[in-house]
């Protein structure tokens, strides 16, 4: 069954309230979603809820963390080390149960929990992913006939890629570029289209209804199923750290600060 993505629609909730639809143990799930759960340990579970604010590992942004518990007691939890999204539209957050949660079994279909996203983490990943598009406007405005090939948005790998070359000294020019966005402090605005020849990322599937698009100040339009700051000064600081290339292609890397601009 597809789960509601509410994070979605408000990507500013850090908790909330909603009902198990199913707990398995990941080597019990079908081929295709044990796939999903890399790195995670196989005697571990996969809970199932009818919806989330749990953001899936997907379009170069890593996943949320954090713990599931029952809406009526502490002691036994759930702790999500990853989620992954389906084909089909089902959000699977792999995990382990702790404290009395094996005794007690409260994870079973219909129980209420209430989810919490570890905020600093989901914080750290918004900035980074509303950080990459800032610097693909600034290469849309300086280099417009380059063509964007790639996004990745995690930590100490985040990089914005393109077809054609750019060398070192281009890369004060896209830095002042970057800069001037982030003063302006341009809105970041979530809208949803009904054009059929966007082409979206993997946490949207463009077979069914509308696609969310995301747009700085206007300057730009892109399809984007990831969570992004209110304007761009709240980003903090983007350092363009390298230009690099490879076999046509140039890879510009940035990152910002671990901490948020107050």
């Amino acid at each position: 069954m597809k789960t509601e993505a509410v994070y979605l629609h408000d990507s500013t909730l850090r908790t909330l309230n909603t009902e198990i639809e199913s707990c398995q143990a990941i080597s019990s799930l079908p081929e295709n979603e044990q796939a999903l759960a890399k790195n995670v340990a196989p005697e571990h579970s996969a809970l199932t809820m009818h919806r989330t604010i749990f953001y899936p590992q997907g379009g170069g942004q890593p996943s949320d963390i954090g713990i599931i518990g029952p809406a009526d007691s502490e002691p036994s939890r759930f702790k999500v080390s990853l989620v992954r999204k389906t084909r089909e539209g089902k959000i699977l957050h792999f995990g382990e149960l702790i404290g009395d949660a094996h005794a007690s079994s409260p994870f079973t279909t219909g129980a209420a929990v209430v989810q919490k996203i570890d905020a600093p983490t989901r914080n750290y990943h918004t900035r980074l992913h509303s950080a990459g598009h800032i610097v693909g406007v600034a290469m849309q405005l300086l280099f417009p006939e380059m063509k964007k090939v790639k996004a990745n948005h995690a930590p100490r790998e985040a990089a914005m890629e393109y077809e054609g070359l750019l060398y070192n000294e281009h890369k004060p020019l896209i830095q002042e570029k970057v800069d001037e966005l982030v003063r302006q402090d341009l809105p970041i605005l979530i809208s949803w289209s009904e054009a059929t020849d966007l082409q979206t990322d993997d946490t949207q599937d463009a077979r069914d209804g509308p696609i969310r698009v995301a747009s700085i100040g206007g300057l730009d339009h892109n399809p984007c199923g990831g969570t992004h700051v209110a304007s761009t000064n709240l980003v903090g600081a983007v350092t363009i750290r390298k230009i690099s290339r490879q076999k046509g292609v140039s890879r510009v890397a940035y990152e910002v600060p671990l901490e948020e601009r107050e």
